[in-house]
């Protein structure tokens, strides 16, 4: 057994709150990979951890706890008056898509309406915050709310993991130079290296395959 710690780095975004559908920037320099979803109002970050190299020794990994390391969040004007931001951070065994507004992603654990228990097996760690306008300090500054942890925590012998981030500010008053800020963050997801028996590593390893034949890319 081998405990070990996974971090990824997950940029910068500033959002342009002038209109009721928020854009990416008016910056776009450092910011990543950032990509506006079909659903409106929901941007979402794609990256991954490679693991095949502690894998490809037929090792299982079994994901401890995990947290992420983050600056301050800035709401902007448009937030003055009402209105929230929510954020998730998915780690998953498994490609996903994300095909439901922000209503649905608020209410339901992780982050899907009407999830399977497949797709609850698949999220290994992920966690969810609620951000609305401090108002006893003037300077824009966000306050968690509600933030809640979810996932399954199952192992996986993948070669690989596959990190989300997601942004879905709502309910904010459109104003005309407005946007809002939130800060780049380090995840990091510990857990523990270890070999199982043969039969065990096999049924894991189709697991795998079943999870990723689950993601359409269209």
């Amino acid at each position: 057994m081998k405990e070990v710690v996974l971090t990824k780095n997950l940029g910068y975004l500033q959002l342009d709150t002038s209109a009721v559908t928020a854009t990416i920037g008016p910056t776009t320099y450092g910011m990543g990979t950032w990509e506006t979803t079909t659903v409106g109002n929901l941007f979402v970050m794609r990256e991954e951890i490679d693991i095949a190299g502690m894998t490809v020794e037929d090792l299982t990994f079994f994901p401890m706890a995990g947290d992420v390391q983050r600056a301050a969040t800035n709401l902007g004007l448009a937030f003055a008056t009402g209105g929230l931001i929510q954020e998730w951070i998915y780690v998953t065994a498994a490609p996903i898509d994300f095909r439901v507004g922000i209503p649905s992603m608020t209410f339901n654990l992780v982050g899907q309406a009407n999830i399977s228990e497949t797709e609850f097996q698949n999220i290994l760690w992920g966690q969810s915050w609620t951000w609305v306008m401090n108002t006893s300090v003037p300077s824009n500054f966000a306050l968690p709310v509600n933030t809640t942890m979810m996932g399954s925590g199952e192992p996986t012998n993948g070669d690989r993991l596959y990190v989300y981030r997601l942004i879905g500010p709502s309910g904010f008053t459109p104003t005309p130079g407005s946007f809002c800020e939130l800060p780049s963050v380090r995840l990091l997801i510990s857990g523990q290296l270890k070999k199982e028996e043969e039969y065990s590593q096999i049924m894991r390893m189709r697991r795998s395959y079943e999870l990723a034949q689950l993601y359409d890319e269209d």
